[in-house]
C-alpha cells in the first residue's frame, strides 16, 4: 500500500492498479466477464459549427 500511495500517484491511478490486482486474483471463470468490463470504449463528437 505504501509503494501504490506514493507523491505524485493519484487515486485514479491508485484505483487502476487495485483493479489490475483484483481482476488477475480472480478465479478463470470470473476473470474474461471482468476484464471485458474493464475495457473503455470512448467516442468524441465535435459540435456542428453554426
Amino acid at each position: 500500500l505504501i509503494v501504490l500511495c506514493r507523491p505524485g500517484r493519484s487515486y485514479i491511478r491508485y484505483s487502476q492498479i487495485c483493479a489490475q490486482a483484483v481482476r488477475a486474483a480472480m478465479k478463470p471463470q470470473y476473470k474474461a466477464e471482468a476484464e471485458r468490463a474493464a475495457v473503455a470504449t470512448v467516442k468524441t463528437v465535435k459540435p456542428k459549427k453554426e
